[in-house]
């Protein structure tokens, strides 16, 4: 019954997922799991998509040659969002930067924390990230059930489920470490590091 719930954590925990999502949560915000949130959730209407349409059409949408290159673009990706934040470090663009806002409820005054840079487009831009690294995720997905025998609407319908929440759980802690560390660390090295990691993970994937 666990098994989708332990293959969605360990799905969620490959490196380039890892990359991926960490990089973007760095602006030091207080609600950092919700860039998990909607990464997990946009991942998981990618794979729950691709894999209800195999399972009515009772074949594979695509060959493997397919899936190899929709990995490579995410591998890209990584690169990409490596440069990024390599670029933030060394001051070729604006870090993002937290501040406050001092509010009254009577005779309390107290402040609540704020990012910028921080919209609904941003959340826009997570969701499309996560579908798109999920569309290679369907591969996985559609082993699982042939290979531990999950038949029928229902055993596909639990299996998804389970494994959906283990992606999102994942990409949930994962996110909110991102976000914990951003405020403990000198923002400058933290995406410093995040830029290396994800030019090494990027590259390393690509290139093996």
């Amino acid at each position: 019954m666990f098994l989708p719930l332990t293959l969605g954590l360990l799905h969620a925990c490959e490196p380039d997922h890892v990359a991926a999502v960490t990089g973007v949560s760095l602006d030091g915000r207080q609600s950092a799991w919700r860039v998990g949130l909607w990464f997990g959730l946009s991942h998981m209407v990618a794979v729950a998509v691709l894999a209800l349409l195999s399972l009515t059409l009772g074949r594979a949408l695509a060959g493997d040659a397919v899936f190899v290159w929709l990995d490579r673009a995410a591998w890209s990706l990584v690169l990409l969002l490596g440069c990024w934040n390599l670029a933030a470090a060394l001051g070729w663009r604006a870090l993002p930067s937290a501040h406050a806002h001092a509010h009254r409820h009577g005779a309390l005054v107290h402040d609540h924390p704020h990012a910028t840079g921080f919209s609904h487009r941003f959340h826009h831009g997570v969701a499309w990230l996560g579908a798109f690294f999920g569309l290679g995720g369907v591969r996985g997905f559609t082993t699982l059930m042939r290979e531990h025998g999950f038949q029928g609407l229902g055993s596909f319908a639990g299996a998804l489920l389970l494994f959906g929440l283990g992606i999102v759980a994942a990409f949930m802690a994962l996110s909110w470490g991102a976000g914990w560390m951003a405020n403990r660390v000198p923002r400058r090295a933290l995406f410093a590091a995040s830029g290396l990691g994800n030019l090494v993970v990027g590259a390393w994937l690509l290139l093996k």
